[in-house]
């Protein structure tokens, strides 16, 4: 069979070869076989990695991508039209979304270096005057332990109901977003809920997802503590919204009591 092998298509695409066989495991990217067992691709490759580049640019999922493409190759140009501009929309939405939560980040952030800043010069251990990392808010309540991030709609002036505003199309996107950014991560289990550890790289991601989860789902109750190169979210709810609570958990997370 003719066509190019994957360190030719990787020399052409500039896509490293272990990110064309992810492809290929996650059916963005089909590679023929040799008779010697090799992958093979044919001219129209370049192109496809091209389209899923532009694709992961504007920060969406692979199954869109997946979705994507396919049409991309297959159906006309109004088909693909059709298909692309609701994703770009509903990107935007969540773009605008984590630009709220990153801004409330960005001042607790500046807050915790003043803080710093002020503590004192002296060799003894901290003690309760020494919470440079403490979340400042007007509500006694609202301020976490030392190294704590606490979300300012996390703290509410009384109990919120047990509703979730989202339609069931919404609710079943937002659970999998809890799914993707949760897979695989170890968590515990604490008093009315769970604590997950998770890498610094996903703190945007996360608190961007915590703030859309306050605007719905007020009775939840989320937290971030930094923790060097890595930061805790715990996430705790009245007793009576437990199933709520255990739809936005992947069954494949790793939990100790």
């Amino acid at each position: 069979m003719d066509g190019m092998k994957i360190s030719e298509l990787s020399d052409r695409s500039g896509v490293p070869t272990s990110t064309l066989r992810y492809y290929e495991a996650e059916g963005l990217l089909p590679a023929g076989r040799a008779r010697n067992g090799y992958r093979v691709y044919g001219p129209a490759a370049v192109d496809r990695l091209a389209f899923i580049a532009q694709a992961k640019h504007l920060d969406l999922p692979l199954s869109s991508v997946r979705e994507l493409v396919d049409a991309w190759e297959s159906e006309p140009c109004q088909s693909v039209r059709t298909k692309y501009r609701p994703l770009l929309v509903e990107r935007a939405a969540q773009v605008d979304e984590r630009r709220v939560a990153l801004d409330a980040l960005r001042a607790t952030l500046a807050t915790a270096v003043e803080r710093l800043d002020s503590l004192p010069e002296r060799d003894e251990p901290c003690d309760d005057d020494c919470t440079g990392l403490a979340t400042v808010s007007s509500s006694p309540s609202a301020a976490g332990p030392r190294g704590t991030l606490v979300p300012p709609t996390a703290v509410t002036a009384e109990p919120a109901p047990i509703a979730c505003s989202l339609g069931s199309g919404d609710y079943t996107a937002r659970v999998t977003e809890w799914h993707d950014l949760l897979a695989d991560a170890p968590r515990v289990d604490v008093d009315g809920g769970v604590r997950v550890t998770l890498p610094l790289s996903a703190l945007e991601r996360t608190a961007a997802l915590a703030a859309a989860e306050q605007e719905c789902c007020a009775f939840y109750a989320l937290r971030i503590d930094l923790h060097g190169p890595t930061f805790d979210l715990t996430l705790t709810a009245p007793p009576e919204a437990a199933d709520l609570l255990g739809d936005l958990l992947p069954a494949t997370g790793s939990t100790t009591r």
